[in-house]
């Protein structure tokens, strides 16, 4: 199945510069918060760093209408080798006076907003690339999957690149990597031409029309009885993981070493890399989200009562397992119910929710952790999830969608979007 992906050229082409884009921005931020932590010795001005950098996500809806407007893959090709050259200048400053360090985190900051267009962008150009229903899920299973082994081989062998090429080559080899993942998008722009885009008259537009734009994105939103319903759940499941992100460390010290750290974070992205690949077993129905909502609950529940460290990787392997598959079946949803004009916007919406609910829930989670034990966070987090997956199955709506082809996205869009329809239950 992932053979007949490939053999489609243009799709070829986006995944192989979407792979390489993605391997670049790991080494990158691998590579970054190193030199912080070498330089300044502080764990706090690394924590400011990796704040300052993350928290431009939170803002990808301010993207929206640009992705709505103009190519997709122009877009993409102008992040990318923006951030290129951005990268590519930090090195040249390492070693110099420590007041550079001010000049290299200004030019890391902006390198952070330039990178808002790309995951937006990316995410319009699936369903255009791939018009069928199939085709997103397949086209999202295995881009998942991939992102997932190289979260994986970034923990495993990052370290190593740094310490086999030096660190101002590691910021390099990321350059050279951003550098050819755009010329692949440039090219490729050439060729996808969607009728999507708006024309330059459309462009030309009076003062005051992109936030228009912006608000149109939101009023979609609100009027699509799907993605009402099913937006505040992909944002619950980052607020919740980030409960358990922020619990492994103290379970890493309590156990007396670092390395159940990177074994627990190993599993769990092993498991993600595995509920990606067998999703082209499952049925493709909407039925799936909230039997692994509810698997990913129990999971969870058992990670938080298991002791012992291959108990507990076996557990949240098996939560990794629930999260792949929600995590693509969501998005080809989403995807899928979302006229392509107005895709940008509500992908770029969604990216946004996303990472807004990563610290809020590790706030919460740290607030629960001063009052409550471990354990018993976990399981207030896992008895969430497990509510969650069985609204999601009480919702007729959502248990009855089916991923076909036999209808047309519009079609779709009408008869799941209208503004009077009521939740099935």
């Amino acid at each position: 199945m992932k053979n007949n992906l490939l053999n489609n050229r243009r799709f070829l082409s986006f995944y192989l510069s979407r792979t390489s884009a993605n391997v670049a921005d790991s080494i990158y931020m691998m590579v970054l918060l190193y030199f912080i932590q070498s330089t300044t010795e502080s764990v706090s001005y690394t924590s400011f760093t990796y704040s300052a950098i993350t928290a431009t996500a939170m803002f990808s809806f301010l993207v929206g209408p640009l992705v709505d407007r103009y190519s997709p893959s122009k877009l993409v090709t102008i992040s990318l080798l923006i951030q290129a050259v951005i990268i590519f200048s930090v090195p040249l400053l390492i070693g110099k006076d420590q007041s550079y360090l001010i000049l290299i985190l200004v030019l890391v900051f902006l390198a952070s907003c330039f990178s808002l267009l790309f995951y937006p962008a990316n995410n319009k150009m699936i369903p255009m690339l791939l018009p069928s229903k199939e085709g997103i899920v397949k086209a999202n299973a295995l881009i998942n999957s991939t992102d997932q082994v190289i979260n994986i081989l970034g923990y495993l062998v990052g370290a190593s690149v740094i310490i086999g090429i030096g660190m101002k080559n590691t910021f390099f080899l990321a350059s050279g990597l951003l550098l050819l993942s755009g010329l692949i998008y440039l090219k490729m722009s050439r060729s996808l031409n969607p009728p999507t885009v708006a024309s330059e008259e459309e462009q030309a537009q009076e003062p005051g029309s992109y936030l228009r734009e912006l608000m149109e994105g939101f009023a979609f939103v609100n009027r699509n009885l799907f993605l009402k319903i099913m937006l505040p759940f992909y944002a619950l499941i980052n607020f919740l993981l980030a409960i358990l992100i922020i619990t492994i460390p103290s379970l890493a010290v309590d156990a007396g070493s670092p390395i159940y750290y990177s074994l627990i974070y190993i599993a769990f992205f092993m498991g993600v890399l595995g509920g990606s690949v067998i999703i082209n077993k499952l049925p493709k129905q909407g039925i799936v989200i909230a039997l692994a909502w509810i698997f990913m609950g129990i999971s969870l529940g058992l990670f938080a009562i298991m002791h012992g460290i291959w108990l507990k990787m076996l557990a949240v392997l098996l939560m990794g397992l629930s999260t792949g598959v929600i995590n693509v079946l969501q998005t080809s949803l989403i995807q899928i119910i979302t006229p392509t004009n107005l895709l940008g916007r509500v992908m770029s919406f969604l990216t946004s929710l996303s990472n807004a609910s990563l610290p809020f829930g590790a706030l919460i989670g740290g607030m629960l952790a001063l009052r409550f034990p471990l354990e018993m966070v976990l399981l207030i987090s896992a008895i969430l999830i497990l509510i969650s997956g069985i609204v999601l199955l009480l919702i007729k709506t959502i248990r009855d969608f089916v991923f076909t082809d036999e209808d047309e996205k519009e079609n779709d869009t009408e008869s799941a979007g209208s503004s009077g329809e009521t939740v099935q239950v």
